[in-house]
């Protein structure tokens, strides 16, 4: 039920009582094949987007599949390399299918989705190391991917979000061209879980505190002692030097108050921000795309990913 202190917008009201209840703590199995289903039955593919599965040597051994998205547009085209959410435990490269199609479509770039390893069974850095992993093959292979390597962004959803961060944050000192943009879509960022939102938002819609806590204990595993910013990018000194970045916020979100924390140290440091809060929203509420908020959203992150690769 939703707490009546939240004001949400009536059309997300209506679906947050029908939204279904994940086990992240016993039963993990059950949760990934009712998000694997949920997933499927929202699934309606777009016309004029052709979709491709390769599979990576992931270091240390092991397959890696990463999935193509890409426009009927000829000529080298920009790119994205979209990172599912899941609170680092669920998802795989078919979550954010209908996406990443909207994303290479209308913004007319092609998209890189990937199947990282999932905690707890990964923990910390397994998810790290094969987003970078593919980030470092999209550079690599560039032209025969037929994509700029002067035009890569990245971008993320929730722990996608986390992972799109910190990859920005470690791509910074390589010999290469810089990332164009980092599109962060209610963005996990701060392992400490002690905003003002996170402490608040104990009985929210899909997230609440409970799930944050466990969700970074989960992930952690043995690294929680020594985390660093490759985990939780709040965690880093210096951010000068990252490439612009976009935020798109929920009002009724326990992330919500450290991704604007986030937002204001990247504009301290000199880093363009485009930040949007939606009115009456709560975590994840952009791929409710029944609904018109949700639609917003999702023009308007389409609309940004457009300006920022014709640059």
């Amino acid at each position: 039920m939703t707490p009546p202190q939240l004001r949400l917008d009536p059309e997300l009201a209506a679906i947050s009582v029908m939204i279904p209840e994940f086990d992240l703590l016993d039963d993990l199995s059950e949760a990934r094949r009712l998000e694997d289903e949920l997933a499927a039955q929202g699934r309606n593919s777009l016309e004029g987007v052709a979709i491709e599965d390769v599979h990576l040597l992931r270091r240390g051994g092991g397959q890696l599949r990463v999935r193509s998205y890409r426009p009927s547009s000829i000529g080298t085209l920009p790119a994205i390399l979209y990172i599912h959410g899941g609170a680092f435990m669920l998802g795989s490269v078919a979550t954010e299918d209908e996406r990443c199609e909207f994303y290479a479509r209308d913004a007319n770039c092609v998209v890189f989705a990937l199947d990282y390893r999932l905690a707890p069974e990964h923990p910390f850095p397994a998810a790290f190391d094969d987003c970078n992993d593919v980030l470092d093959w999209l550079y690599r292979e560039a032209g025969s991917l037929g994509i700029d390597p002067r035009r890569i962004a990245i971008g993320g959803n929730s722990a996608g979000g986390a992972l799109a961060a910190s990859t920005a944050l470690h791509a910074r000192a390589f010999d290469r061209p810089p990332l164009t943009h980092q599109l962060l879509v209610n963005p996990v960022l701060d392992c400490r879980s002690r905003t003002p939102s996170v402490t608040r938002f104990t009985d929210t819609p899909v997230w609440t505190r409970a799930h944050n806590l466990l969700m970074w204990e989960r992930y952690l595993g043995p690294a929680a002692s020594s985390v660093d910013y490759r985990a939780s990018p709040a965690l880093a000194d210096d951010l000068t030097g990252l490439p612009s970045a976009s935020f798109w916020i929920a009002e009724f979100d326990p992330l919500r108050d450290e991704d604007y924390e986030y937002a204001i140290r990247l504009m301290g440091a000199g880093v363009q921000v485009d930040l949007t809060q939606y009115a009456g929203t709560m975590h994840g509420f952009d791929g409710y795309r029944m609904t018109g908020v949700g639609r917003r959203a999702m023009h308007d992150q389409i609309r940004v990913l457009r300006r920022v690769f014709q640059r």
